[in-house]
């Protein structure tokens, strides 16, 4: 895991370029706190901040083939480089034993095509030193970033926008209308566009070619669900198998590998499956907050039920180490504003505050954890799916988070320059348009389209969440149901079987039988816990962050909505995420705005 970055066609060169190119690599040194190399090839430049973790001396970056014309930036995990080299080793002399040297490899002879073979998670730029063009690609459900900034005839790209940021001279401008994303539905936000104009993201299952005269990018995969209608027991059988094979590609390191482990189905499935294939040295994370015993969950909330008791039961169970991570208020408030710094794409829920304390935990120990991300999102993980209430159009889901309240907060210039239910309904009733599904149907048809809405937006959001906070510590999260043979399993069920007797995630939990404790099986779906006494903590935050940020607050937000905001005296599970989402819009501004 790494961090890859550089400037193409620069007017500047030299020292120069050279100085522009070492802050981008300063602004994403945490990515890889192992090795960093530099390179400057006329007036173009090329950075690459290493994790070390398959062959830690033979995969410095950037990698050239052994004719100098072809380097490779890359960053990620292909799991079955292994065999992949085996395919490639009559047709290309291979000199380390890296993943890095099996991408590039793969592209020089199989070329686009390389991208259908790789199973795991990556994003890469492969540069064509003769006929000075690029080349890069992006994984088919976007678990690894990649940022892309053309101006000036330059083309800039990094694995994080605060890398792009960093180099220019002039920050770009907000888009206006990704704060209005942002405020009214962050969780389906930040994905498709980047918070400044003109900085951009390549997509899920995307590749891109960039030469002196143009940019362009297409799909060359694009994850959907659609029914195949095989038996249940056969999708039973075939997720189950490719569950096993993903987990155990995912362990595959020179280095032990650990798990964030919240009591769920989904992470108790990874680590019942790494302690199958005798993962080394395994062991768990998971988040406690102060005084947890004394928190009281309530049943009809998003988290209905404290996760410790199930990991606890699961890693004595299963006979595995398990490391309580605990979060004080204190520390929290703390950590608000160097959450916000992190993630550049401004936070978007509570469960980053777990990540980020478990992320800092497990890297001291670790440089890789398994997480259950993707599960929910490619299984039919969320009952609201169900809610006809909620699934008519896009804006149910919108106002199921709170979005009456979230709208009000915009400024009165905002709301009558982008009427925000309109503009958002329609841009996500477009997106799942334009992937073959409609909420203009029936109630199944209806389920469908949210789903996709699910999968291409709020996964796209919970993905980078992974990859964000776990690197600033360095650590790499691995993602066994993003990888591709488990995706070609899950893209054929349909939501008959997902829900079927009203149980989430049903082909799931058949699948999980026998691997782990039935209780943990049947366990209510409830989200990773938030602790809720941290409303208070928020209202107090914000009060101050209001009286202290007049310009940004003027320009985006209404100053009266957000004090009344903090004046609440119940505060409900939507108003207390309302609460995080305001306070870190404005700690996100103090950076970046």
């Amino acid at each position: 895991m790494c961090g890859i970055g550089g400037i193409l066609f620069s007017r500047d060169n030299g020292q120069t370029l050279y100085h522009r190119v070492s802050k981008i690599a300063q602004a994403q040194l945490h990515r890889g706190p192992d090795e960093q190399q530099i390179l400057v090839k006329g007036n173009h430049g090329f950075c690459h901040q290493r994790l070390a973790i398959i062959d830690r001396q033979g995969g410095k970056q950037p990698f050239f083939d052994h004719t100098g014309r072809y380097l490779i930036l890359y960053n990620g995990e292909v799991y079955n480089y292994k065999a992949l080299r085996q395919q490639l080793a009559g047709r290309y002399a291979f000199v380390s034993n890296s993943d890095t040297e099996v991408v590039l490899a793969a592209y020089l002879i199989w070329g686009e095509d390389c991208l259908d073979k790789f199973i795991g998670m990556f994003s890469f730029l492969i540069w064509d030193s003769l006929s000075q063009t690029g080349f890069a690609a992006r994984d088919p459900l976007g678990v690894k970033p990649f940022v892309y900034y053309s101006f000036n005839g330059a083309f800039l790209f990094a694995s994080e926008t605060k890398a792009i940021l960093s180099c220019l001279s002039t920050k770009p401008k907000i888009d206006h209308q990704s704060i209005v994303e942002y405020v009214v539905a962050p969780m389906l936000s930040g994905v498709e566009h980047s918070v400044f104009q003109g900085i951009s993201y390549l997509g899920a299952g995307e590749k891109l070619f960039v030469s002196r005269d143009r940019i362009s990018k297409k799909k060359y995969i694009n994850f959907n669900i659609s029914a195949s209608g095989q038996a249940l027991e056969i999708y039973v059988q075939q997720l189950r198998s490719a569950l096993e094979e993903s987990v155990k590609l995912s362990v595959v390191s020179d280095l032990p590998v650990g798990v964030f482990l919240s009591g769920g189905l989904d992470s108790s499935i990874l680590s019942s499956l790494a302690m199958k294939v005798k993962a080394e040295n395994f062991k768990a994370f998971t988040i406690a907050f102060e005084n947890h015993s004394q928190l009281l969950f309530d049943e009809n909330s998003i988290v209905n039920s404290d996760d410790f008791p199930y990991a606890k039961h699961l890693a004595t169970t299963l006979g595995f180490p398990m490391v309580s991570v605990t979060a004080s208020l204190e520390g929290i408030a703390k950590a608000l504003r160097t959450v916000a710094g992190i993630n550049d794409r401004i936070p978007a829920w509570e469960q980053e505050i777990s990540q980020h304390f478990l992320s800092k935990a497990a890297s001291k120990e670790f440089k890789s954890v398994l997480v259950g991300d993707a599960a929910d999102e490619t299984n039919y993980g969320y009952f609201f799916l169900l809610n006809k209430a909620v699934n008519y159009s896009p804006l149910g889901l919108i106002k199921h988070f709170g979005g009456d309240k979230r709208t009000c907060l915009l400024s009165e210039r905002l709301r009558k320059l982008m009427h925000p239910f309109q503009y958002l309904d329609e841009k996500y009733t477009r997106l799942v348009e334009d992937n073959g599904y409609t909420f203009a149907g029936s109630n199944e048809d209806r389920v469908m389209a949210m789903s996709c809405l699910v999968y291409k937006l709020w996964l796209g959001r919970l993905l980078h969440h992974g990859d964000i906070h776990t690197m600033y510590f360095g650590l790499e999260a691995r993602v066994p149901f993003a990888n591709q043979n488990v995706l070609d399993v899950v893209r054929g069920i349909g939501h008959h079987l997902g829900f079927r007797q009203q149980n989430e995630k049903y082909v799931l939990k058949l699948a999980a039988k026998g691997l782990i404790p039935e209780p943990i099986i049947q366990r209510k779906k409830s989200a990773l816990p938030r602790d809720p006494r941290l409303g208070k903590v928020y209202q107090e935050i914000l009060k101050q962050l209001v009286s202290k940020e007049q310009g940004f607050v003027d320009a985006y937000l209404d100053k009266k909505a957000l004090l009344s905001l903090c004046e609440i005296s119940k505060i409900e599970e939507n108003d207390r995420m309302i609460l995080f989402n305001m306070v870190s819009l404005l700690y996100w501004a103090k950076q970046y705005a």
